[in-house]
């Protein structure tokens, strides 16, 4: 019961990373990309409060209830596909901590001093990479987390 449990929370947060994570990539990000400076960083800013602290809410449920499956999911197989879906998420948070909330903060500071500088398009391009990074990768959580489900109890 408790193993069935966490599945269908660990189906549930990956499915919501990585729903959230491609929208973000198919919509927001190509929007991001065209606007010009000053309009980039507000809207950048904007959207940020809509996303914290949701997503990292649900990333350190589904890292739990990851770690749950790794250990109690029926079989080897079912174990090391919970198991390698825990590192895809494990992939979303530190690619989100180290690379896109880092950035996100540089990107404060500039509103905050009032001057956002001249090669604010190579940070804009960095955080698009580590966005798609991290997309990949819940991606990856999600899918490989139901073969887990299927290796659990098909």
């Amino acid at each position: 019961m408790l193993t069935a449990a966490l599945a269908v929370v660990f189906i549930l947060c990956t499915g919501v990373l990585a729903g959230v994570l491609i929208a973000v990539e198919r919509a927001i990000v190509p929007m991001l990309l065209q606007l010009p400076r000053q309009t980039w960083s507000e809207v950048h800013r904007a959207l940020d409060p809509g996303f914290d602290p949701l997503m990292p809410t649900v990333n350190k449920v589904a890292l739990a209830a990851g770690l749950g499956l790794s250990f109690l999911a029926p079989g080897v197989a079912a174990k090391t596909a919970f198991a390698v879906a825990l590192a895809g998420v494990v992939g979303v948070a530190l690619v989100s901590e180290l690379r896109n909330v880092r950035m996100n903060r540089r990107i404060d500071e500039w509103a905050a001093a009032g001057e956002i500088p001249d090669d604010w398009r190579t940070l804009r391009d960095r955080w698009a990479r580590a966005n798609r990074r991290r997309t990949a990768s819940a991606l990856l959580a999600f899918c490989v987390a139901l073969c887990g489900c299927w290796l659990a109890w098909v």
